[in-house]
C-alpha cells in the first residue's frame, strides 16, 4: 500500500485509513485572447491564481521563434510563480502529420520535431500534437498516415520531451485518437484529453471512459455540444462532476489545464473572464 494516498484518521479509540483527496494544479492556455499580448496574459493569469500555463500555438505570440525573447519570457513567467508545463505545436498545413502528399507529411514530422527540440532548449516538458489536420478520404487512411508520422516523430525528438495526442472535434477524429492511442506505445505518448472536442464527437465521456488511464495533460473546457466554444466550465452541457470522477481516478493527471476563451469568443473583458474561469476551476477542482 502506497500509504502517501492515504491519511490516518482517528475516532475515539479507533484508527482508520482513508484515501487523501487529490490535490490539482490548476493552468490556462495562451489561447485565451491572442491580440492581449502575452506579458499582459501573464500578470492576469498570476492575478487569478493560475500556477501553470501553456504555450499557445501561435508562435509569435509567445516569442517562441526568438530565443533570448522567449527565454525571457520564461524568467518573467516564473517571477510570477507560473511554471511552463507544456507547448502546443503550430496545426493546419503545413503541420499536418496525415497530409495525403508524402513529401507535405514528412515536411510535416520534420517541423514538428524541430518544434520539440525547440521546446526542449527551452525546458519545455510536454508537447501537445494534433495527429491530423482536416482530411477528404476515409479515417482509416487518415489513421495510417498519423501513425506513421508519429513514428517518425518519436524516433526524432528529444529523449525528455514528453509527447501527448489531442482527440479532435467529429467522430472521424474521436475514433482517430481511439486508434492511435491503442496502436502507440503507452511509454512513449500521453493522451491530451480536450473536453469540448469529445462533447462534440459522440456519447459524453466515451473517450474519457476508455482513456483516462492515459491522460497526462488535458485541454478543459465547455459547449453545447455543436460548436468548439471554448466555454468556462459550467457554462455549457458538459457534466464536470462525473469528469472528475475519472480525473480522480487517472494516475498521471495532477496539473488541470484550461484551454478557454480564443479571442473573438470572449464575451466579457478579458480580465473578468480569466478570474472567473479560475474561479470555477478551483470549485470543480480545488
Amino acid at each position: 500500500m502506497n500509504l502517501k494516498r492515504f491519511f490516518i484518521r482517528v475516532s475515539g479509540d479507533m484508527a482508520y485509513i482513508q484515501p487523501m483527496a487529490k490535490r490539482y494544479r490548476l493552468g490556462i492556455s495562451t489561447t485565451v485572447d491572442y491580440t492581449v499580448d502575452i506579458y499582459e496574459q501573464l500578470r492576469l493569469f498570476s492575478k487569478a491564481g493560475f500556477e501553470f500555463v501553456s504555450i499557445g500555438a501561435q508562435l509569435e505570440h509567445s516569442r517562441f521563434p526568438e530565443p533570448d525573447r522567449f527565454v525571457e519570457l520564461a524568467e518573467k513567467a516564473a517571477g510570477l510563480g507560473l511554471a511552463i508545463e507544456s507547448a502546443h505545436a503550430p496545426f493546419g498545413d503545413e503541420y499536418d502529420l496525415a497530409a495525403t502528399g508524402g513529401a507535405l507529411r514528412q515536411a510535416a514530422a520534420d517541423k514538428t520535431i524541430d518544434f520539440a527540440r525547440r521546446s526542449a532548449e527551452y525546458g519545455i516538458p510536454m508537447v501537445i500534437i494534433h495527429p491530423h489536420h482536416y482530411f477528404s478520404d476515409d479515417k482509416e487512411a487518415c489513421f495510417e498516415r498519423a501513425a506513421d508520422s508519429l513514428a517518425k516523430v518519436l524516433l526524432g525528438k528529444p529523449d525528455k520531451i514528453v509527447v501527448a495526442i489531442e482527440n479532435l472535434p467529429t467522430r472521424e477524429g474521436s475514433w482517430i485518437c481511439d486508434q492511435l492511442l491503442q496502436a502507440l506505445d503507452r511509454r512513449r505518448v500521453g493522451f491530451c484529453y480536450d473536453s469540448s472536442h469529445e462533447n462534440m464527437s459522440g456519447a459524453p465521456f466515451h473517450l474519457l471512459k476508455k482513456h483516462y488511464l492515459r491522460m497526462i495533460t488535458c485541454h478543459l473546457s465547455d459547449n453545447q455540444g455543436f460548436k468548439d466554444q471554448h466555454l468556462v466550465p459550467g457554462d455549457g452541457n458538459i457534466k464536470w462532476d462525473e469528469l472528475r470522477s475519472y480525473f480522480d481516478k487517472s494516475p498521471k493527471i495532477h496539473d488541470v489545464l484550461l484551454e478557454v476563451g480564443t479571442g473573438e469568443k470572449l464575451t466579457e473583458p478579458v480580465e473578468e473572464f480569466v478570474m472567473r474561469a479560475a474561479k470555477r476551476a478551483k470549485e470543480i477542482f480545488g
